[in-house]
């Protein structure tokens, strides 16, 4: 009896299964992705009474980014008057930097990086406004533990004159960008972004201002949750005609490959105005805007692929030591 054309017929078999189990272990491989991007345009602060003035403002710009296995990039900041810009270079590291344009981003092809980047341009009480953008994304294909992070802040603190009492309102066009994806089981991906805006008292506010303000001496607050019925105004909630379309406050995560989180809007309006006029005097402005992005490569199982090369590889064992004790 002739064994060897079915026997060839079967290594051919586990030769074919073994090259679809090579490719498969070449197609798998870990890896965690994350972006925030926190977008603000047009952003004013108007006064329903008298006049509206700044002086001795500084804002503060600084980015940082963590890559495992690289030494980590220092925050820089600036401070600068209310007229001016404060913008400062992105920060990057790790392989794939090259190219990530500044004040933007462009979901880069190139692997193995973390950056941040935040701006602010413009004056807060023109017509045309400021404008805002915090930045942060990284991006790893690492086998074996790795990990990014990547995060940025923009705070500012305005001194704030009003010539007579008014009601004060806040408005802006906002967007963001958070994404979230991991391509294996166990990989993190985290995002977040952050929106505070807030009126507090200080030394030469008047007598009035303390006995509205909070433990922390805030008298007026805007932070964005996508809620129109719940009240950001510490004092409380929104007035008529306020607008909180989406939530300027948000995380996001996942380390499930199947389940991406993405939280994506275009710019919309955003206003809020206080629920009472505010004596004439002086007040200290405070904003403060940030993001974040933290991504986790775990150390990874062995990839399907590779385990289907082992459990092809004993099947071809037990199959040769078979036709062997059959012709013995």
């Amino acid at each position: 009896m002739n064994v060897d054309h079915p026997r060839s017929k079967t290594l051919g078999l586990f030769a074919a299964l073994a090259a679809a189990g090579l490719l498969a272990a070449g197609q798998a491989q870990a890896g965690a992705y994350g972006l925030a991007v926190n977008d603000i345009n047009n952003f004013r602060i108007t006064t329903s009474a008298g006049t509206l003035s700044l002086t001795g403002a500084n804002r503060n710009a600084s980015d940082s980014t963590y890559f495992e296995n690289a030494a980590a990039v220092n925050p820089r900041a600036v401070n600068t008057g209310p007229a001016a810009n404060a913008d400062v270079l992105q920060v990057c590291a790790g392989g794939g930097c090259s190219g990530l344009p500044q004040n933007n981003y462009a979901h880069s092809t190139v692997l193995e990086f973390a950056r941040g980047d935040a701006h602010s341009f413009g004056n807060m009480l023109t017509t045309a406004g400021a404008t805002m953008r915090a930045v942060s994304e990284a991006q790893r294909d690492t086998v074996g533990a790795a990990s990014s992070t990547a995060g940025d802040t923009l705070t500012g603190s305005v001194n704030l004159t009003l010539s007579s009492a008014g009601f004060i309102t806040f408005s802006f066009m906002a967007r963001r960008d958070l994404r979230s994806s991991v391509t294996t089981l166990g990989d993190k991906s985290n995002v977040s972004i952050m929106d505070i805006f807030s009126i507090s008292c200080n030394a030469g506010s008047p007598a009035g201002c303390a006995a509205r303000a909070n433990a922390d001496g805030i008298v007026f607050q805007f932070a964005p949750d996508g809620d129109a019925n719940n009240g950001s105004d510490v004092n409380g909630n929104h007035t008529t005609g306020s607008l909180d379309p989406f939530s300027m406050n948000v995380t996001a995560g996942t380390n499930d490959p199947r389940t991406s989180r993405t939280f994506t809007n275009d710019f919309a309006l955003f206003s809020l105005t206080s629920n009472f006029a505010l004596p004439a005097g002086s007040y200290t402005l405070n904003f403060s805007k940030s993001t974040r992005t933290d991504i986790v490569v775990v150390q990874q199982v062995p990839e399907p692929g590779t385990l289907l090369l082992l459990g092809i590889g004993l099947a071809a064992l037990a199959s040769t030591r078979r036709r062997q004790a059959c012709t013995a």
